[in-house]
């Protein structure tokens, strides 16, 4: 086998040491089982040398009683070994069976957990989310199929150690002829398998359209067409000389499978005929018993149907090591607050020390990267930048704004401004490209992310919809307070969804349409729980973004009261194209453009006359009449309604 496929072969490997990591003593109980198995033939093997030499050998002359006594011992011993192994076989089965069912759901397990624990931002790159498609595809089913192909090798590997041992016990140059032979059987069976495979794969192609093309024949509005325009003919010849191609492309494989197995067989037999040939000698002159001679024959024969039998799963994981690399790869990515997307950043900035991504920290850096957030809550964006991967220009640039302790700030402004990518930087999800984020004058860089987590609570205009109970809907929020049924309610109340409780059945009842009985609610319903499960969190920092995006106007007002009261006592900041929130906020800042464009109150802003002014003019306009506006202004010409 060439290199390269060994090399692609090592990605299994890689995958069962992973698991072995994980389970060690069910792992190395799976691949001991054939091992013993593998150990096993010698003495069965040994056993019937003994039984052949004495009926060959030492019959004559000996009666029934005396004969059958002096069998007795390799008997035993061969009727011990076939039990032992007919239970360890048994044992494997079962040992087998839980492996791979474990193994799966914790490599599954696995990548869920790398695919919620990677940073944010590379969660927008295609590149990465074909891999966890990938990764998922290989992580279920098929990992079963890699599992039961892998250890089928290690039990076709083990037993043939054991006959070449056999063989090589009766004479070392017959040890080697049969490794010889061996190796060149298996490497031309395995090349013709993979061939066959990699055929079977590129015609899958062929295969659609052909079996599109035998359809559309079939159909009867096709037909119609047909007939009318006389291309029936021209479309079954398109047909046949697909399947004409796929045929001929089948027979050239099989010709050449035939073709490779008349090799294989002639090379067996040489390799056979000279092992006999050989021992008949030395059987003629005494240097070999006929017990010898026969465990030998047997042995040689059994090694020979493994190099055929073998070919079919270490191709099989041939073809599929390409997967297995995608999925190990994915298991290899670097997680969110272990590693940077491109480096680790410790210290106080003093001398800007940074660390490659994969490099170790010292542990004083790790004390210092491990600090606590503060408990003031003050929260700096210091110059802050950000570009997307790919992208060639930032989306923000050069961002200084400051969250007091307690105050309620607005953050507005036009669809691709980047409110949304500011907000993921406030709350740690993304990365700055420049500069940096602080919490009361500490680098988000520099504290524990976990703790930096509990200090913060977030609603997003794309809620997720729990199906599951109402309970697990808030509870989510904190998982800790899921039993707490006064917690939970006090969160629907301050979310607006005091109702809720008793309209659903109560706080286990099922949402959704996924479980048998489950309630389907509305559009607004649904975002009213991600706020509640914002509301359950005591979190310092509270963002909400567009979280009236699905409300209607009276809901809408009576989140806002709602609103109020949970944003008391700590710092909030609200994303809202809907400017009548923005006017009851402590401070106003207006994004465009990737830059703050102005901040203040809503009565300096409109003063101002500037973008705030602009656009509250222009939603204005939608609720009054023109001859209420009293005209456009130069402002109403550049901005349209959010």
């Amino acid at each position: 086998m060439s290199n390269h496929s060994l090399s692609k072969l090592k990605h299994v490997a890689r995958l069962i040491f992973r698991i072995w990591q994980a389970m060690p003593m069910l792992t190395t109980g799976w691949l001991g089982i054939p091992l013993l198995l593998g150990a096993l033939v010698i003495p069965a093997y040994g056993a019937q040398k003994q039984l052949v030499d004495l009926f060959v050998e030492g019959a004559a002359g000996r009666a029934w009683g005396e004969l059958a006594g002096l069998a007795l011992p390799a008997l035993a011993m061969f009727t011990g070994v076939a039990l032992l192994r007919a239970a360890l076989a048994a044992w494997q089965n079962i040992w087998d069976t839980k492996l791979r069912d474990r193994a799966s759901i914790h490599i599954q397990t696995e990548v869920h957990q790398r695919a919620v624990s990677v940073p944010l931002a590379r969660m927008d790159d295609p590149a990465y989310y074909d891999r966890l498609q990938r990764a998922e595809s290989v992580a279920g089913e098929e990992l079963l199929g890699v599992l039961q192909n892998a250890i089928a090798c290690v039990r076709l590997l083990c037993e043939l150690g054991g006959l070449v041992a056999v063989v090589t016990f009766a004479h070392p140059a017959i040890g080697a002829i049969l490794a010889v032979v061996f190796a060149v059987s298996f490497a031309i069976r395995l090349e013709s398998d993979l061939v066959k495979r990699r055929l079977n794969r590129d015609l899958t192609a062929s295969g659609r359209q052909s079996d599109y093309l035998r359809d559309t024949v079939l159909e009867p509005r096709t037909v119609r067409d047909m007939r009318l325009s006389g291309s029936t003919d021209y479309l079954i010849g398109k047909w046949s000389e697909v399947m004409g191609r796929s045929l001929s492309l089948r027979m050239n494989a099989n010709r050449r499978e035939i073709r490779h197995g008349m090799i294989v067989s002639a090379v067996q037999i040489a390799g056979l005929l000279a092992a006999m040939m050989w021992m008949a000698l030395q059987l003629q002159s005494g240097g070999m018993t006929a017990g010898t001679m026969v465990v030998v024959f047997q042995a040689m024969r059994r090694a020979h149907s493994i190099s055929g039998r073998m070919a079919w799963p270490v191709g099989k994981m041939y073809i599929q090591s390409a997967k297995i690399h995608d999925l190990v790869e994915f298991l290899q990515e670097p997680l969110d607050g272990v590693e940077s997307e491109t480096e680790v950043e410790v210290g106080a900035r003093a001398g800007e020390r940074r660390h490659p991504a994969g490099t170790s920290i010292s542990p004083a850096e790790s004390a210092l990267v491990r600090q606590q957030p503060g408990t003031a809550g003050r929260i700096g964006l210091e110059g802050v930048s950000y570009t997307y991967g790919g992208a060639s220009e930032p989306v923000l640039r050069d961002i200084r704004l400051t969250l007091e302790p307690g105050e309620t700030v607005a953050l507005v402004g036009e669809n691709g401004a980047g409110k949304s990518t500011l907000v993921n930087i406030l709350l740690g999800l993304y990365r700055p490209s420049a500069g940096r984020v602080t919490w009361d004058g500490v680098d988000y860089a520099e504290l524990d992310p976990a703790r930096l987590r509990d200090c913060i609570s977030a609603a997003f205009q794309d809620f997720v919809r729990f199906e599951t109970t109402l309970r697990d809907n808030v509870g989510f929020g904190r998982p800790e307070a899921r039993a707490a049924d006064q917690a939970i309610r006090r969160a629907l109340e301050r979310s607006g969804a005091a109702g809720m409780e008793a309209a659903a059945g109560g706080l286990d009842a099922r949402l959704g349409l996924v479980s048998e009985g489950g309630r389907e609610l509305s559009g607004g319903q649904w975002q009213r729980l991600a706020i509640a499960r914002a509301a359950l969190r005591d979190a310092q920092l509270l963002v909400l973004d567009e979280p009236t995006a699905a409300l209607d106007p009276q809901h809408e007002t009576e989140l806002y009261r709602s609103f109020r009261a949970l944003a008391q006592g700590r710092t909030a900041l609200f994303v809202s194209h809907r400017l009548g929130w923005a006017r009851f906020a402590d401070r106003i800042v207006v994004l465009q453009g990737g830059r703050i464009a102005e901040e203040g109150t809503h009565e300096t802003l409109l003063a101002a006359d500037g973008a705030y002014a602009a656009m509250f003019r222009a939603q204005a306009a939608w609720y009054r009449g023109p001859e209420e506006d009293g005209g456009t202004t130069k402002h109403d010409a550049v901005y349209s309604p959010l």
